[in-house]
């Protein structure tokens, strides 16, 4: 927890020591989404030996994502490793929070699921999350905008196992986009009916952990788990 509140008051793009800036290109914008990403190969030929890599990933070209009052609270980032292993290869651990525009954290409770099956080891950050049972962290106000995601991974210890390559993913429900700016509207709300429904999602107990479960491919749900870390 103190490396991690540490590291939270340094800037992101220059001056936090030892991480490792990883550029993520999303296309162009503006655009109303509820799904991009891109491939990274930064991590290729990293060897699995149980290390914890601190990684800052950067949205390239002065862009932004925009998480509107519509996005689901349930939005995510994700990271996914490709590897040349197979079955079981342990899980990564790790928190991450949001940047903002200055290279400042976005404070919030660092709620993230892992999962490994196959060749695959995937990590998911639930930046609007106050726990790992759903609960909506009212404390983030939107529309809210961030320019970069930090996360501290630990990879398991696996040495057989070399990372081939990796893929950065966002994500929310159908009907509740995101925005990828510059040039997106200044906030989406949902109508009542709506708002309705995402109250009522917002306290169903374990909703992230059911989330991450339904985005992995039948094959890929060999395990999986949730954590929580305030940061």
């Amino acid at each position: 927890m103190a490396f991690t509140l540490f590291v939270a008051c340094l800037q992101f793009y220059t001056a936090r020591a030892g991480a490792t800036l990883i550029n993520i290109g999303l296309g162009g914008s503006p655009k109303i989404t509820s799904g991009d990403g891109a491939s990274f190969t930064d991590l290729n030929g990293t060897v699995l030996q149980g290390q914890t890599l601190s990684l800052d990933f950067s949205l390239s070209n002065g862009k932004f994502v925009r998480l509107f009052s519509i996005t689901s609270n349930t939005f995510d980032i994700q990271i996914t490793l490709q590897t040349n292993g197979s079955g079981q290869l342990g899980f990564l651990d790790g928190t991450g929070y949001l940047v903002d525009s200055q290279g400042i954290s976005i404070p919030g409770f660092g709620v993230t699921g892992s999962a490994s099956g196959n060749d695959l080891l995937t990590i998911l950050l639930f930046p609007l999350l106050k726990d790992k049972n759903g609960t909506p962290n009212d404390d983030l106000s939107r529309p809210l905008d961030f320019f970069g995601v930090h996360f501290d991974l630990t990879l398991p210890n696996n040495p057989s196992v070399a990372i081939t390559g990796s893929n950065f993913a966002l994500s929310s429900d159908p009907g509740a986009p995101f925005g990828v700016g510059p040039g997106v509207p200044r906030d989406i709300v949902p109508d009542s009916g709506s708002t309705l429904l995402f109250l009522t999602l917002s306290v169903l107990p374990l909703v992230a952990f059911l989330h991450l479960i339904c985005r992995l491919t039948p094959s890929r749900r060999n395990a999986v788990n949730l954590r929580s870390v305030i940061h």
